[in-house]
Parts: structure tokens; sequence; C-alpha cells
């Protein structure tokens, strides 16, 4: 498929929005790879492997994630609908960039006290901002672009995430090692946590304005120079039609209002489906291995450099393992993907807790467990080949669905609560965590596993297809188009009146993608 200059601007307007994950992905990652620099946990005074540290610990996480759920469900929803996608990305933008700056400048006063309360403070302004901006990203890049490639750009979403955080880790190698700089090891990794955020804020506006929002608000005009910036000039008006069709179906036959989310069984269903995949994406075990990677790997590695360099390359491959969503997701199809990776990450997950816990611990002399060189690799390949599986799955494919399957009247607000159900479900793992593997070990790595196994038959009995329709495993001929996504949840077809009346345009176009 030779790479047209409205595709190549369909590909840059995505990857601008998708800094949004970017920035989530630095973000989630950094008290993760902070843990991992000695000064840090001095001037926080927290200790690894101090119980009674263990809620300060999960406080931080927490206070960062319920601040992302309240703005997400309360802030975000109310910006996109009423000011548009671009609106809610940049005004999130601003406010991480804002918690950046207090995380730094307040924590200058020397008072653990107020240093942690700081650090908390910044940390909860910062889920504010994401909270915002996290749920209008999938939603403006699966409404500009066309359902050939719908699961392709979204996996750069995911990708995104991957970049994010490894932008975090190698920041924190190469911060951990530097002793001369002191409290800058750690001060200057919440320093850079301003500046993507200041790229994206800038670049999103260069983006046009969902054609689908405009739309609905009435601006056919603007929607329309919208379409004619990433769709070829054959295709404006007839996806234009499609899009006028679907609204004016919403606004005759729904109350067109959020009150649909309960009322309509098929708007029903699918948030119900979109909350589940997205709580079930956290409790995978990827949220484990987000916010305490560290944690898990300082029970078989006793130096802070090695932990990081591990966490570092985890993220490295990240990026690649999604890769495999861009090339499959849109032709192996999204419940496939979901199976697959459910099934394999809970293998992974099993051979890590059987290796660690019938395998004899080293103590040092200082008292630490560590384990042999050849039992932490073994532990460190399969914890990878779990990102293996997650990444095109879990973590990708997730966003890729729950993007796609709403109606326009509703779709910012379903997109916001199944997105910040993953939320609830980090706040949830992030306060249980750490207890829980002071308690069990690796023994709660049986806990995630069994959940996996679980999610893959849940996916697999319960949950429609959304890839192309029609396809060979190389060429794509026909995608679906959100406007038709309704039938494939047992709601009414919206646009067959747009079919009808332009048949010899619609036959036009399919002959012209195949």
């Amino acid at each position: 498929m030779v790479m047209t200059r409205k595709r190549f601007n369909t590909y840059c307007y995505g990857i601008c929005a998708a800094l949004c994950m970017f920035i989530n992905g630095f973000d989630a990652s950094v008290f993760n790879n902070l843990q991992g620099i000695s000064r840090f946990m001095e001037d926080m005074d927290l200790h690894q492997n101090a119980i009674e540290d263990q809620n300060l610990i999960g406080a931080v996480t927490s206070s960062y994630m319920a601040a992302t759920i309240v703005a997400g469900l309360f802030i975000s929803p109310f910006i996109t609908h009423y000011l548009g996608r671009r609106a809610s990305i940049f005004s999130g933008c601003i406010v991480v960039i804002v918690a950046s700056l207090i995380q730094i400048i307040f924590c200058f006063i020397n008072n653990i006290s107020f240093t942690n309360l700081a650090f908390i403070g910044g940390r909860i302004v910062l889920g504010i901002g994401q909270g915002i901006a996290l749920p209008a990203g999938p939603v403006f890049m699966s409404e500009i672009t066309p359902p050939q490639i719908r699961g392709r750009m979204l996996s750069f979403w995911q990708m995104m995430y991957s970049v994010g955080a490894l932008v975090t880790s190698y920041s924190a190698l190469g911060l951990q090692r530097s002793d001369y700089l002191g409290d800058w090891q750690w001060k200057t990794i919440t320093l850079i946590q301003a500046v993507i955020p200041l790229i994206c804020a800038v670049c999103i506006f260069l983006c046009p304005e969902s054609p689908r929002w405009l739309v609905q608000k009435g601006k056919d005009d603007k929607a329309r120079r919208a379409i004619a910036r990433v769709r070829e000039p054959e295709e404006v008006e007839l996806e234009l039609q499609e899009i006028k069709a679907a609204i004016d179906w919403e606004e005759k036959n729904t109350s067109n209002s959020l009150k649909d989310l309960w009322v309509d069984k098929s708007i029903l269903r699918r948030l119900i489906l979109g909350m589940v995949i997205n709580f079930g994406q956290q409790i995978t075990g990827q949220s484990m291995m987000n916010n305490y990677s560290t944690k898990v790997y300082s029970s078989v590695f006793t130096d802070d450099s090695t932990i990081l360099l591990i966490n570092a390359l985890n993220y490295t491959f990240g990026i690649l393992f999604t890769l495999t969503c861009t090339f499959l997701s849109d032709r192996m199809g999204r419940t496939t993907m979901l199976v697959i990776a459910g099934i394999g990450q809970g293998v992974m997950l099993l051979i890590a807790a059987t290796v660690y816990v019938t395998t004899p611990n080293i103590l040092a002399d200082d008292g630490t467990i560590s384990k042999t060189t050849g039992v932490g690799a073994a532990l460190v390949l399969s914890l990878f080949l779990f990102t293996f599986f997650y990444k095109p799955g879990w973590g990708a494919t997730v966003w890729i669905y729950s993007s796609e399957i709403f109606p326009m009247s509703v779709r910012g607000t379903a997109v916001s609560i199944c997105t910040n159900t993953q939320n609830v479900s980090n706040l949830v793992m992030a306060q249980a965590f750490p207890p829980m593997f002071i308690a069990m070990g690796f023994y709660a790595l049986y806990v995630w596993m069994g959940v996996n196994f679980v999610l893959a038959v849940i996916v697999w009995r319960f949950y429609p297809e959304t890839k192309v329709t029609n396809y060979s495993f190389f060429i794509f001929l026909k995608g679906v188009p959100l406007e038709e996504m309704d039938q494939l949840f047992g709601g009414a077809d919206k646009v067959a009146v747009v079919h009808q009346d332009h048949k010899d345009d619609f036959s036009y176009k399919d002959e012209k993608t195949a």
C-alpha cells in the first residue's frame, strides 16, 4: 500500500495526540524508577523493605491514580464534549506542566515531611492533568483515522506509553550513576516531565479538530475541511454524509444524552464490556510490573544499577513488542489478540513464580536475600516474555477496542468511563500489592496467572470482533466505519439511508478500496 500525503497527515496527527500516552508512560513510571535511586529514598526517608513505609509508598501511587479518576470522570468529558477533543488534550498538558514545577520548587525546602507532602501534592495535580488529557486522545485518533488502519494507528497509542516509560528508565539509570548531582539525581527526572507536555500542547492545535465533533456542533464546513486534510478528495463528501446520517439518527431516535448509557441496551452492553476489559488490563499483572517492578527485582538482585537497567531494557523491548499489534490488529482481530495474549501472560507468570519459589535463596552477610545469576536471568526472561504478550494484546488492543465501539452521542464520556476503570483497577493494585508482596512474595504471581486465564475465557465467550470485515492477510479490503459499529452490538444501521441514497458512491468506494 502506497503511503499517500493524506495518509501521512493522518499518522502525523495521530502521533501528536499519542504524545498524551508518552506523558502517561513517563509519569506512571517515575515513582517506580525513583525507588531505585538511593538519594531519593533517603530524601523521602523511605526504606524498601520496611513494612511501615509501604503505606506511604502506596499513597504516592494511589494519590496519582485517584486524582486521574476524578478528573477523568468529572472534568475531561465536559471539556471534550463542549470544547472539543483538542481542548481537552491541551488543558491536560498544561496541568501536567504545572504539576512538574510544583514537585521541583517545593521539594527544595529542607524538611522531610514537607518534601513528602510536596511530592504527593505534585502527583495529585499530575493525576488531574492526565485524567483530563488521556480519555480524549484515543477518541480523537479513532475519529480522524480511516477504518482500514484504525487498529494500526491506535497501536501507536500504547507504543508511546512504552516510549515514555523508556525515557524515564534510561534517565533514572544515567542519573543514578551520577553521584555528584546530589538531589538532582531525582529532581532532574521530575523536571523532564514538563518538556513533552509542552511539545504536545503546541502540536495538538496544528491538527484538525475531530470532524465528528464538528458535525455534532453544527459546523459542517469546518468538518468538511477537517476531513479533507486526512482523506482523498473523492472520499470527503461521502464520509461527511455518513457522519451526518449517524448523528441525525441519534438525535431523532435517542435522548442524545448521557442517559443513553444505561437506557439503551446496546450502549449499556458496550459500556459493561469496555469496563471489564479495562479493569482487567491492570489486574493482568501489568500494574504490578509498571509500578513495582523495582520492588520485585530487588528480591532477586542487590545492585540498584542492575535493577534500573532491567527496567530500561524491559521498556525498550516493550516498544518492539507493541509493533506486533501495529502489524496484526487489523489482520488477526481484536478479540483473537486478547485471548492469545491472556493465555501467554498467564503462562509466563506461572513460569516466573515457579522459578523463584522452587530455587534456593542466597543469604548475604548483611542479611539481604538474592538468587543465583541463572535464576535471575530465567526470571527476567519470563517477565520480559510477559511483556511480549501484554503490549500488543491487553496493552494496545484494549485501547483500540474501547475507543471504537461507542456511538458519537456518548463516545467521549463512555471512553472516559472505560479508561478510568483502568485507573480504579490500578488504584486497587497500588494499595494492595506492596503489603501483598511483602506477605506472599512471588506466590502473588499465581493470583495474576489465574486472572489472565479467566480474562481470556471472558473475551472468547462474550466479545464481538470489530476488526476489518473483509480482508486478506496482507491487503486490507474494507473496514468497519465507526458509524456502522452499532450493528455488531445489536444496535440499528444508522447509515443505511446513506447507502440507499448514494449507491453509486458506495459502489465506487468499495471497488477503489478493493
